[in-house]
């Protein structure tokens, strides 16, 4: 193991470069992140609580880059725009959710102009997906990301067993390991 000492520091400072590399290369490329994963809608006439609200933060892009916004609906077109950036990033979207669809306009500040919906669909609930890109020159896509949420009348909490999913995987790998002992025993 002494020997080998070289090789490890050579092979941990590649390491460390490619990391920080990577790094560097991911800084300026556009990204989408939203704040929850699914998101409750508000009854008409209700006044939206922290539920009801969900923040689409966009950012990686400087002033002045072609910016395009697709955003989905259970694949219906909600808004399909593409625009010039006019401050800088990141810029957030503060949304709340009615459970009765009714046309929101909504302004994103860092864009010239508004965006508005496509008025193509009649709900807002279900999947919404996000993609937000550069385009540099316009129709050409230097960078890209997406994200999603669910929003719904209820938003049920989902049971993930992790102490039996980890019992179930220990014990099931202890019984591979009892089985290979035994034949490793029977070839002697």
């Amino acid at each position: 193991m002494k020997r080998h000492w070289l090789r490890s520091l050579l092979l941990g400072a590649s390491l460390a470069l490619l990391l920080g590399g990577g790094l560097a290369m991911a800084q300026g490329l556009p990204y989408v992140t939203v704040e929850k994963h699914c998101v409750n809608c508000f009854l008409e006439g209700a006044v939206p609580g922290e539920d009801n609200i969900n923040t689409i933060e966009l950012g990686g892009y400087e002033v002045g880059d072609y910016t395009c916004l697709l955003w989905t609906v259970d694949s219906q077109t909600f808004v399909d725009s593409c625009v010039t950036a006019v401050s800088s990033p990141p810029s957030e979207i503060s949304l709340a959710w009615p459970c009765e669809f009714e046309l929101m306009p909504f302004e994103v500040s860092f864009l010239e102009g508004d965006l508005g919906p496509a008025n193509v669909i009649d709900t807002y609930l279900g999947q919404h997906t996000i993609e937000f890109r550069l385009e540099d020159p316009p129709g050409t896509v230097v960078g890209k990301d997406t994200a999603s949420f669910l929003v719904a009348e209820v938003c049920e909490v989902e049971f993930v067993p992790e102490p039996g999913t980890m019992l179930l995987l220990g014990s099931g790998l202890a019984g591979l390991a009892g089985y290979a002992t035994l034949r490793w025993r029977t070839r002697e």
